[in-house]
């Protein structure tokens, strides 16, 4: 593992109140290329720069740990390693690090606490250990690892990457507070913000009051949240940090990072410091200036050292905390369109599958299929769909067994976006389909090819698609391993879709659209416990089966609830889109429900409660239309719940879908329906009621006249 700890593992001048940062040796800093192939980059090799500087500026020892290492070197011989020092001056790695992920850590180590320095170290260590053995193990089993001699580029699922980053986080925070609280050892506590960086991928973890920025040419943008609880005009009391809860809270997020930008991360001892104009300038004219020098020539310069600067502003301006920043940047970044059109080759339309040479270290894009057509000893049945982006094909494989055969359309081959979404779906279909029946394989067991016959798959009416979950998600199956093809393989369902009951019976009874609600959100609340969001939920997306089952499909627009920040506009029809995809509020749980809700009114009503455009105008106030419910006779109770789900503020809006059905169900307005009139349930009284008011004012008036 290459790592450049310089806090830890030098010794740094001490500055003091006396003296200047201007008097820290050139040790104090490092600026380096990280993950380069050699001196001439090709398109497919990233280029990383990092700078960054630290020093324990008024303070007697610096409580900052700095951590900058490649993750995933499995094929490194240990020579190579031996050769790499600690980053002083710009150094090349060898072309076999090229493609691993880069980690880089800053923990600050909370002075309240009696050993801070040892609490950041811990964490750093402790962290980059974790994600490090965990991303090797994940690489190991990777079927893309056919060569171990050779370096290979492992395509890591992000939501896969997120989990390890939690685990790797909550192991640390398990370490510095699980002592404390049963071995009564001093607390231990510190913050920490890290970036992973896998291809141009990034991902973002961070707890405490240290600051991530986005840095462009023009903009200047702070990614990370201030964990503190503010006391009127003061900086405030910190509300989270690694040690402090058995609870932690971790601010995750996932992006792509593009030319010319670059990532800062510094410790509250800078940033708080220097006035906001003063650093935005200062980073940006850095981000600027590095994206022209590493385009005129293939190595970084060895004299910029912006992170130094910017922490010697910061010590000039009065800081008395320990400076530390890392700035990181990328250039001969490969593009997602040319990375995928390496690997997928465009065929001929009129081609058939058994003319292709192949290429096992490629996927190509299935041709067009005509019905009796085979592809890898799938035969079409039958032509389902074929639309500009995909085809959709009913097959069967040699065992007599039905399949759906998904691929992507050809024209689909420059579009790199649509093509990585397609290998993502299958990735959480398949993660999905572990369930199984009674004498069945798991599916990672399991060939669908040679699946044998039994009387019970002879029995069932369409073959082993048939009831395998009872999740209501689609189930997926592994494709074959020699394939050279890019499709999916999922279970065959014989019903129709959700829209073309809506089209035929809508609207509908109140308690025939419950139960279609349950069975829905059902199927999603099985992908929210596996960490995920639907984000298509609509009735093109469900099929209803011959028993009256649901299933939920199309997983292309699934996205991990963990990386909230990684959420996309809806693709297809935006009527059920909730308003928050279209501005920057949080998506979760709550968007998926607005779906379901807008699926419910449609079944209730035949008709759509939004347009279009009224979604997509968040300064537009959304206000569901409640009379065509009171003209169906839905009950109050009913009603209550659908505008509740779909409300524009998703704070207002349930937040489990449990709640939303309990309240939905038509059965409370039995239970809570208002108390009948007096005068229906008992009118005598009324009656007597009215007779003695009448009496009480004719005494009161014959009173009143003769006195």
């Amino acid at each position: 593992m290459l790592k450049a700890q310089p806090s830890a593992n030098q010794e740094k001048p001490q500055y003091g109140a006396d003296k200047s940062p201007k008097q820290a040796t050139t040790d104090a800093r490092a600026a380096m290329s990280a993950v380069i192939e050699s001196s001439h980059p090709r398109d497919d090799v990233a280029l990383w720069w990092l700078d960054f500087f630290t020093t324990n500026g008024r303070k007697t020892e610096n409580q900052d740990s700095l951590l900058i290492t490649t993750c995933l070197m499995p094929h490194l011989s240990q020579q190579a390693l031996n050769k790499q020092n600690a980053y002083t001056q710009p150094t090349m790695l060898p072309s076999s690090q090229s493609k691993a992920p880069l980690l880089v850590l800053m923990a600050d180590g909370v002075s309240a606490c009696q050993f801070p320095k040892q609490a950041s170290q811990l964490v750093v260590n402790t962290v980059a250990e974790k994600i490090t053995l965990a991303l090797s193990k994940l690489a190991s089993v990777s079927p893309e690892r056919q060569h171990p001699t050779q370096a290979v580029s492992v395509d890591f699922d992000d939501d896969q990457v997120a989990g390890i980053i939690k685990m790797a986080v909550n192991k640390a925070n398990d370490m510095l507070y699980f002592p404390q609280t049963y071995q009564r050892v001093p607390p231990l506590l510190s913050t920490l913000s890290g970036l992973l960086c896998v291809g141009d991928r990034i991902h973002l973890f961070h707890t405490g009051d240290s600051r991530i920025y986005r840095v462009g040419p023009d903009s200047l943008t702070v990614l990370s949240e201030d964990h503190r609880i503010h006391r009127g005009q003061d900086k405030g009391a910190l509300s989270a940090a690694i040690g402090a809860d058995g609870q932690l809270d971790l601010q995750q997020s996932v992006f792509t990072l593009h030319q010319n930008e670059c990532l800062a991360i510094m410790t509250d001892g800078v940033y708080e410091h220097i006035d906001d104009v003063e650093l935005a300038f200062e980073l940006c004219t850095a981000a600027t200036q590095m994206g022209q020098r590493l385009s005129e020539i293939p190595s970084p310069p060895a004299d910029f050292c912006v992170s130094q600067t910017v922490c010697e502003q910061a010590f000039a301006e009065g800081s008395h905390d320990n400076l530390s920043m890392i700035m990181l940047s990328m250039n001969a970044m490969p593009t997602l369109s040319n990375h995928i059109e390496n690997h997928i080759e465009k065929l001929d339309t009129h081609a058939k599958p058994e003319a292709v040479i192949h290429d096992n270290h490629r996927y190509q894009l299935t041709p067009v299929l005509e019905v009796g057509d085979s592809i890898d000893g799938f035969t079409v049945v039958s032509i389902i769909a074929r639309t500009a982006r995909s085809q959709v094909y009913w097959v069967k494989d040699e065992s007599d067994h039905d399949f759906v055969l998904k691929s992507p359309s050809l024209d689909t081959i420059e579009d790199g976006h649509y093509l990585r979404d397609f290998l993502q779906e299958r990735k959480i279909g398949l993660s999905l389909s572990k369930h199984r029946r009674a004498g069945e394989s798991a599916h990672n067991q399991s060939d669908p090819n040679r699946l044998q016959v039994t009387e019970s798959t002879k029995a069932s009416a369409h073959g082993i698609g048939s009831g395998l979950n009872v999740s209501g998600l689609l189930r997926y199956y592994p494709v074959p391993a020699s394939t050279i093809y890019l499709y999916h393989l999922t279970e065959y369902i014989e019903g129709e879709s959700l829209r073309d009951f809506i089209d035929r019976h809508a609207p509908c009874d109140v308690w025939q659209t419950y139960d279609l609600l349950i069975k829905i959100a059902m199927a999603a609340r099985v992908m929210h416990r596996n960490y995920l969001l639907h984000q298509d939920i609509k009735p093109e997306n469900v099929l209803l089966t011959k028993s009256g089952a649901i299933k939920l499909i199309d997983f292309g627009s699934a996205s991990s609830s963990i990386l909230k920040d990684s959420t996309r506009p809806p693709n297809g029809d935006l009527h059920y889109a909730a308003p928050e995809y279209y501005t920057d509020a949080p998506k979760g749980v709550h968007s998926d429900l607005f779906s379901i809700a807008v699926i419910g009114y449609e079944l209730l009503t035949g008709k759509l409660p939004f347009g279009s455009q009224e979604l997509m105008n968040p300064q537009q106030a959304l206000v569901m239309p409640a009379k065509p419910l009171r003209e169906q006779n839905v009950p109050a109770t009913s009603q209550q719940a659908l505008i509740r789900a779909l409300h524009p503020n998703p704070k207002v809006r349930y937040q489990a879908i449990g709640e939303f059905l309990q309240d939905f169900n038509p059965d409370n307005s039995t239970r809570s329906r208002d108390p009948e009139p007096l005068i229906k349930s008992n009118p005598l009284l009324v009656w007597h009621g009215i007779c003695f008011v009448q009496t009480v004012l004719i005494v009161l008036l014959l009173w009143a006249y003769l006195s």
